[in-house]
């Protein structure tokens, strides 16, 4: 009887040890998934947040800084036909797409917003001078980027040269003591913002006006 008694004692204990072995491995299959859970999720915030820095930086650092602006002046020294701007990548900018740069030109009379257009050919030298463009020429290339039809990404140490035109057609005319306003617009970053007020006679071809 008591052999028989001592026998059921021990089987009980096996079966409480199967038990909790079963409930230690679901504990361990728990904190398993919890802890894939939660390297997931850190690595979707670690992600999400390296993407804002880097919009923050490119918000903050992108940019062009103008080194010079030049005027052409008509024959008949009376009005500037046509403003120069000479400008390369601020300090620590990333690559800008000249095709996602917008050029906003205002005199006493008129405000225009112009898109970007190479002066490399008939047509798009036509959209300049309409006023429905800026044309834009590389005079040097330090990036080694392409420069072509389909990419006109600038890079650090390349210098451009914008054309603005202010014939007839555009209504952007400047004649003497008249004061324009240059924005220079990326999709992203800082914008550049240039003024001038012309003299009061235009004595040369070419004129710095800022």
């Amino acid at each position: 009887m008591n052999k028989n008694w001592l026998k059921m004692k021990n089987d009980k204990r096996a079966e409480m040890g199967v038990g909790t072995m079963i409930i230690f491995i679901a504990m361990v299959l728990v904190a398993a998934v919890a802890a894939s859970v939660l390297i997931s999720t850190a690595n979707t915030v670690r992600e999400q947040a390296q993407a804002t820095g880097e919009q923050a930086i490119n918000n903050v650092a992108s940019g062009f800084v103008v080194q010079d602006v030049v005027g052409m002046v008509g024959t008949d020294k009376l009005e500037i036909t046509e403003t120069y701007l000479f400008v390369r990548l601020a300090a620590g900018s990333p690559e800008i797409n000249l095709d996602n740069v917008m050029v906003e030109v205002t005199t006493a009379s008129l405000t225009k917003i112009m898109s970007f257009s190479l002066v490399d050919s008939t047509n798009a030298w036509a959209d300049v001078t309409n006023g429905t463009a800026f044309g834009c020429e590389r005079i040097k290339d330090a990036s080694g980027y392409p420069w072509a039809d389909s990419s006109h990404v600038v890079g650090q140490g390349d210098l451009l040269k914008l054309y603005v035109s202010h014939n007839a057609a555009t209504g952007l005319n400047i004649g003497f003591s008249e004061t324009v306003e240059i924005k220079i617009i990326p999709a992203y970053g800082q914008m550049s913002y240039i003024t001038f007020t012309t003299g009061e006679a235009f004595p040369a071809d070419y004129i710095t006006l800022a």
